[in-house]
């Protein structure tokens, strides 16, 4: 049997888990291995709170930065990919740190999911897409609920996410982590960090703010003048596809910025399902001490 060895970081949207990961990766010589959809696609930066070049030429990360915007991810790719550099990394003796915020990404790879391999449906897409231009994701969300009784933890208000499931549904697979992988053994360490509602709030708040004046607007407007549809796999991320309605003029700026943060509060719903705190395999830190509290767990994992 492969037995593999890997530390995860995760918890919620803002709570400081690139940073965190950065300076354990410095620490321990620890390799970052992206999880978070959003940062796999290029020139999606400022809205993805993508680690700056300083952060990645300080620590090597994988998994950033290498898709095109029109392209399609899924989970049985993200999974084989990531699972060759793990194992190229531990033959390496080095140990990769898992973070980001997509928890289908973290406990696929944790859990050694063998999720099926179904390939994209062009004209179920184009469907689907025409659906949401016309009736709105909520309703086109509540009418494939009701048919294929989704899992609501799924955070299928994004397109590309609520698509993919659809496409797997049809082809007769209706759950991600049904089938695992055989001779295929993870010894992990999980670290969530702990934040206070009314503090994440707060913090997302803080960060919206601070990405419109890092240039998030005028960074939208240069990928749609590159030619980048708006309807694109990468445009659905959280921010973007609100920023661009404002391009447009179907929103005011105000509107916008309450739009993005009504959509990352409910990110966090989401992510609260997929990292709950019940779950022991989680050993929680405090969002005030993170990195004292990782180093410490850290060290104590290493010496078994």
């Amino acid at each position: 049997m492969l037995n593999h060895k890997v530390i995860s970081i995760l918890g919620p949207t803002a709570s400081g888990k690139s940073d965190l990961a950065i300076k354990i990766g410095k620490k321990f010589n620890f390799p970052i291995i992206n999880c978070d959809s959003k940062l796999l696609y290029r020139g999606l930066d400022i809205g993805t709170a993508k680690p700056t070049h300083a952060d990645q030429n300080l620590v090597k990360h994988y998994m950033i930065d290498i898709l095109n915007y029109d392209d399609h991810s899924n989970l049985r790719w993200f999974l084989d990919e990531s699972r060759e550099i793990i194992t190229e990394l531990n033959n390496n003796n080095q140990i990769p740190l898992l973070t980001g915020g997509t928890g289908q990404y973290l406990w696929g790879i944790l859990d050694a999911w063998d999720p099926p391999q179904v390939k994209p449906n062009k004209k179920l897409r184009q469907n689907i897409y025409k659906e949401i231009e016309k009736f709105g994701i909520k309703k086109v969300v509540k009418k494939y609920s009701e048919n294929y009784k989704l899992n609501p933890d799924l955070d299928l208000e994004n397109p590309v996410r609520l698509i993919r499931i659809i496409e797997l549904y049809e082809s007769g697979h209706n759950s991600y982590s049904k089938n695992k992988l055989d001779n295929y053994d993870i010894n992990s360490l999980i670290i969530g960090i702990k934040i206070d509602r009314e503090e994440s709030n707060k913090l997302i708040k803080q960060r919206i703010k601070k990405m419109f004046s890092m240039g998030w607007i005028e960074e939208v407007e240069k990928l749609l003048m590159s030619g980048i549809d708006p309807d694109s796999p990468a445009m659905m991320s959280i921010g973007y596809r609100e920023i661009i309605d404002h391009i447009y003029g179907n929103s005011s700026k105000d509107q916008m910025e309450e739009k993005i943060y009504t959509s990352t509060r409910r990110l966090l719903r989401h992510q609260d399902n997929w990292f709950k705190k019940s779950n022991k395999r989680i050993k929680w830190i405090n969002f005030e001490n993170s990195f004292e509290a990782a180093d410490i767990i850290i060290q104590e994992w290493l010496k078994k």
